[in-house]
C-alpha cells in the first residue's frame, strides 16, 4: 500500500475507497487470476514430483534388478535328513548329491574341577589366589607362570598371590580364551574363541614342574586326555569333516561352501560299520530352481507397476475441473475443512488431464511391456507366461493398463486360471530368463533415455519438464509483482485526483463561508 496521505470523502461525502476499488477492480482481478494460476502450477509441480518419485523408484529398484539374468537363477536345496541344512546360491548345480557328516567342529572347552580354599571352603569371586594354599606356602613376588598352548602358539599366564579368582579368569581371557570363574559352582570355565583344531588349547600340566603344577591343580585345571582320572573335563577343539559326492571336505566351523551349496552340519551321519574305514549312511541333497523366489520377484514388479500405471491413467483421464477455481481466504472461511479439501482435490486431480508428457510416459511403459522377444528361436510375449491385461469391458475404470498373472492367489480376476508362469519357471528357466531380461532391459533403456538431462527443459532423472515448469512459475512471480505495482500506481493516481478534489471543495467551502459572513455584516 502507498504511504501517501489519502484524504477520504469528508468534504464531498463520497466513499472514495469504494470508488477507487471499483476503478481498479479489473486490474486487481487480473492479479488474483495470476496468483490462482501460479497456485495451480505449484500443485501441478507437486503432482509431477510424486509421479516422478514412483517412476524413479521402480526404475532404480525392481526394473533395474530384473534386467539381469542372475535374478532368474535362484536355486534352493533340500536335504532328506536332519544332519545338515543346505541353501543354494545362483551358481549351484541342479540335481541330486550325497552327503555324509563324519565329524562336527567343536571349540576347545575346559570345565574345571571344584576349587577349594586352604580351609576346604568354596572360594568367592574375590577370593585371592594365596588363600588356596597353606599359610606357610610361599608364592614368589613375581608370581607363578602357567603355560597354555593355543593352536601351536605357547602363551603364558602369570598369577600372583593377590590375584582374585575373577582377576585370574581375566588373565586367561587376555591370552585369547573365553574365561570365567563361576562363584556359584566354584569352577573355572575356559573355552576357545572359535571352533576348529587350530583354535584348540591345551594347559601344559605334564611338562610343568613345581609351583606351576601346584597352581594348575589348585585352580582345578588339571585334566587327562581321556578325562578319566581328574575332576576337570576337557573337550578338544576339532574341525568338521564331511564327504560330499565321495570327496572329503574339512572346515574349522560347521559350515561349508562347496560349488554353490552352503552346508551347515547339525549332527553326525549314522555309522553303519566300524573299523579303520567305517561306513556312514548317506543323505541326499537335491538342488532345484527356486520357483517361488523367481515368481515373487516378477509378481512384485507388476504389483508396483500396476499401482503406478493406474495412478497415471487416472490423472490423464480425469474429468475437467470446469467451474472450479482456487478459493479465496473468505471462501475457505465459509467452508468446512472437508469441503475445502474436496474442492481443491477436484482441481488437483485434473491438472494432468490430457497432459502430453504424461501420455508419452504412459505409452512408454505400455508399449515397452507389450513387445515380443526371441529366445532360442522361439518368440515370447508376456501372454506366453500367463501375464496379460483384462479385456476392455472386464477391466475397471483406469485399470486397462494393469497386468494380471494367471493363477495369482491374490488376484480375484485371475486366480482361477492355470498358473503358466510358475510352470515355465520350473520347466524352462532359460526361456524365462531370456525373455524377461530382454523385456525389462528394453523398458529400462527407454526410460533412461526419457529421463536424460535437457538444457533449460528437464533435469536428469526426471520424466517431466521440471525446468520449464519452474521457469513458468518464476515468470508468474514476476508478472504478479508487476501487476500488483500496476494496481498500486492506479490507486495512487485516483487517490491523488480525489485528494485534490477534496482540497478544492474544502477551499471553496471556506471561501463561501467567508462570503456569507461578509454579507451578514
Amino acid at each position: 500500500m502507498s504511504d501517501r496521505l489519502r484524504m477520504s470523502g469528508l468534504v464531498s461525502g463520497m466513499d472514495t475507497e469504494a470508488i477507487v476499488g471499483a476503478l481498479v477492480s479489473a486490474a486487481s482481478y487480473k492479479t488474483t487470476k495470476l496468483k490462482n494460476t501460479q497456485t495451480k502450477l505449484g500443485w501441478k509441480q507437486e503432482t509431477w514430483k510424486s509421479i516422478n518419485s514412483e517412476v524413479y523408484s521402480l526404475y532404480s529398484g525392481k526394473l533395474d534388478n530384473l534386467r539381469y539374468s542372475g535374478n532368474y537363477n535362484a536355486k534352493k536345496a533340500t536335504v532328506d535328513s536332519d544332519v545338515a541344512t543346505v541353501t543354494a546360491d545362483n551358481n549351484a548345480v541342479l540335481g541330486s548329491q550325497t552327503l555324509e557328516v563324519h565329524q562336527m567342529a567343536t571349540s576347545g572347552y575346559l570345565t574345571g574341577d571344584k576349587v577349594k580354599t586352604n580351609d576346604n571352603k568354596q572360594p568367592e569371586a574375590a577370593t585371592k589366589f594365596s588363600e588356596l594354599f597353606a599359610s606357610d606356602y610361599t608364592i614368589p613376588e613375581a608370581g607363578i607362570n602357567i603355560t597354555v598352548t593355543i593352536g601351536e602358539t605357547p602363551q603364558t599366564v602369570n598369577i600372583k598371590a593377590d590375584d582374585t579368582m575373577t582377576a585370574i579368569a581375566e588373565k586367561f581371557s587376555k591370552i585369547g580364551l573365553n574365561a570365567n570363574f563361576d562363584a556359584t559352582n566354584g569352577r573355572f570355565f575356559l573355552a576357545s574363541k572359535t571352533s576348529g583344531q587350530d583354535a584348540n588349547f591345551e594347559i601344559d600340566y605334564g611338562n610343568s614342574v613345581g609351583q606351576a603344577r601346584d597352581a594348575i591343580e589348585k585352580l582345578g585345571l588339571k585334566y587327562t586326555q581321556d578325562n578319566a582320572t581328574s575332576g576337570a573335563v576337557k573337550i578338544k577343539g576339532q574341525n568338521a569333516k564331511i564327504v560330499l559326492n565321495g570327496a572329503e571336505f574339512e572346515s574349522s566351523s560347521n559350515t561349508f561352501a562347496v560349488n554353490g551349496l552352503n552346508i551347515t552340519v547339525k549332527g553326525l551321519s549314522e555309522k553303519l560299520t566300524d573299523g579303520d574305514a567305517p561306513t556312514y549312511k548317506k543323505s541326499s541333497i537335491v538342488t532345484s530352481v527356486d520357483v517361488d523366489t523367481v515368481y515373487d520377484s516378477i509378481k512384485d514388479f507388476f504389483k508396483s507397476y500396476n499401482e503406478l500405471i493406474k495412478k497415471m491413467d487416472t490423472y490423464y483421464n480425469a474429468d475437467a475441473a470446469k467451474g472450479y477455481d482456487v478459493l479465496s481466504d473468505d471462501e475457505k472461511d465459509a467452508m468446512s475443512d472437508e469441503e475445502v479439501e474436496k474442492w481443491e482435490g477436484k482441481i488437483k486431480d485434473s491438472l494432468l488431464r490430457k497432459d502430453s508428457n504424461l501420455n508419452s510416459l504412459i505409452n512408454l511403459f505400455k508399449n515397452g511391456l507389450s513387445k515380443s522377444y526371441e529366445v532360442n528361436g522361439t518368440k515370447y510375449s508376456l501372454a506366453s507366461f500367463g501375464i496379460a491385461t483384462l479385456g476392455y469391458f472386464e477391466a475397471k475404470e483406469n485399470e486397462h493398463g494393469m497386468y494380471h498373472i494367471d493363477g495369482d492367489p491374490d488376484d480375484d480376476s485371475s486366480k482361477s486360471k492355470d498358473d503358466a508362469l510358475k510352470k515355465m519357471i520350473a520347466s524352462d528357466p532359460e526361456a524365462v530368463s531370456g525373455f524377461f531380461t530382454q523385456l525389462f532391459k528394453g523398458v529400462y533403456t527407454e526410460l533412461n533415455t526419457s529421463m536424460r538431462f535437457i538444457e533449460g527443459t528437464r533435469s536428469a532423472m526426471k520424466v517431466y519438464d521440471d525446468k520449464l515448469l519452474q521457469k513458468e512459475y518464476d515468470n508468474l512471480t514476476n508478472d504478479i509483482a508487476a501487476q500488483e505495482k500496476k494496481v498500486q500506481d492506479m490507486e495512487d493516481h485516483y487517490y491523488d485526483k480525489f485528494t485534490a478534489m477534496e482540497k478544492a471543495l474544502s477551499k471553496l467551502n471556506t471561501q463561501s463561508g467567508s462570503f456569507a459572513s461578509m454579507l451578514g455584516n
